[in-house]
């Protein structure tokens, strides 16, 4: 079948290119090959040049972070708390403290237990503990050979409502789980009276 003599050949004419577009990165591209020439003829110069781009450069990075940083500082609440003054932990002994410690050295149960304050005892009443448990429970650590070898205060520590912090280490053996030598770090909070309202 003959082609159509109406039939139009194709173009044989390319297509326009287009246009060339400036890149976003010619600009910066030129700088650093100039600043790499002057780098290779002049090092001194480009390495100081380059200092001084770099201190620009740091001095509008925290420029705009100051900027950008959100002026509402309730973001993060600051609440202030009462502390002492530098300084405040003594070197003193407290009664309490040291009746239960001499309690504890003599297998003595009613001597620990009365250094606690009255409040404490009748919690601890309150949940079934007695002098009587606690002293059996010496006898027995003493039977199996427990002895406390040493104590040593590290100071006290006064709070502003008057109780204190007290702060000892206590060397023992012979207690359980495994009744080897032990050295135990002991805080005592005492009320203003020197009796003992908790021990940790």
């Amino acid at each position: 079948m003959s082609q159509q003599q109406g039939e139009s050949a194709p173009s044989a004419e390319a297509p326009e290119a287009p246009a060339r577009s400036v890149g976003i990165w010619r600009l910066p591209r030129r700088a650093i090959a100039r600043y790499l020439q002057l780098l290779g003829r002049h090092r001194f110069v480009g390495c100081l040049l380059g200092l001084i781009i770099l201190l620009a450069l740091c001095g509008l990075s925290l420029s705009a972070a100051r900027w950008l940083a959100p002026g509402d500082r309730s973001l993060a609440p600051l609440e202030e708390v009462e502390t002492n003054e530098v300084g405040t932990l003594l070197l003193t002994q407290e009664d309490g403290v040291e009746e239960y410690l001499d309690g504890m050295a003599d297998f003595d149960a009613a001597r620990m237990w009365g250094a606690y304050a009255e409040v404490v005892r009748a919690e601890m009443a309150a949940r079934g503990r007695s002098v009587e448990e606690l002293q059996r429970g010496l006898d027995q650590a003493r039977r199996n050979g427990a002895a406390i070898a040493s104590r040593r205060p590290l100071g006290t520590y006064p709070l502003r409502d008057g109780r204190r912090y007290v702060f000892y280490i206590v060397r023992r053996t012979g207690f359980p789980p495994n009744g080897g030598a032990e050295e135990l770090y002991f805080v005592f909070t005492v009320d203003p009276s020197g009796k003992i309202l908790n021990i940790t």
